[in-house]
């Protein structure tokens, strides 16, 4: 039973035993930590899965915007440590192009700044990125079926499932954020003197 969050775009969280027992997702672009908690309880709940029935916890570690990012991969990880569940990172691009199938793809999330996060896929397999392209550079890919979607618990979890079942090893666990944050700390004012 396999617990699946993402919090690369909104907040969700999926159940899975084979198919998908319940997803829940919230859309609000800011309000991670406070819905994460949230789509957790109402996740397991909805499936009438207890935590202690859980398996593993996988997670989208991005490529995606840091804050959101950060607020889904600590509770995961809070959450696999706290039940001594295995923690299982997904490539959200990985999991956008698994749930489109074995196509020649240029997968793109929203990376803000006028940018995108993006990866190419033969027949399934990766073959670029994660990297960070403009949106003029999406010519430069000839041959390539573009999907632009936002990635969610449900694509997370459904490819969590079938890397588990295929020996995808899935330990990296280190977020992909591509750039620095949007907002960094103040280097303070300078005092002459």
């Amino acid at each position: 039973m396999i617990l699946s969050i993402d919090s690369s775009h909104g907040t969700s969280a999926a159940v899975f035993s084979n198919d998908c027992l319940s997803f829940v997702s919230f859309d609000d672009p800011f309000g991670h930590a406070e819905s994460i908690g949230l789509a957790i309880e109402k996740a397991l709940s909805e499936a009438q899965v207890s935590v202690e029935q859980l398996t593993s916890v996988a997670v989208g570690r991005g490529p995606a915007p840091y804050t959101g990012l950060r607020v889904g991969m600590a509770a995961a990880t809070a959450l696999s440590k706290a039940r001594s569940l295995p923690l299982l990172g997904v490539i959200t691009l990985d999991a956008i192009a698994y749930a489109a199938g074995e196509k020649d793809l240029l997968v793109v999330t929203d990376a803000k700044r006028k940018e995108l996060f993006a990866a190419t896929y033969k027949a399934g397999k990766r073959l670029q990125g994660p990297m960070l392209l403009t949106v003029n550079a999406l010519g430069s890919y000839p041959g390539f079926d573009l999907i632009e979607q936002r990635c969610n618990a449900k694509l997370i979890g459904s490819y969590a499932q079938m890397a588990l079942q295929s020996g995808i090893d899935l330990n990296e666990l280190s977020a992909l954020y591509l750039r620095s944050p949007d907002v960094t700390p103040s280097a303070g004012k300078k005092v002459s003197g």
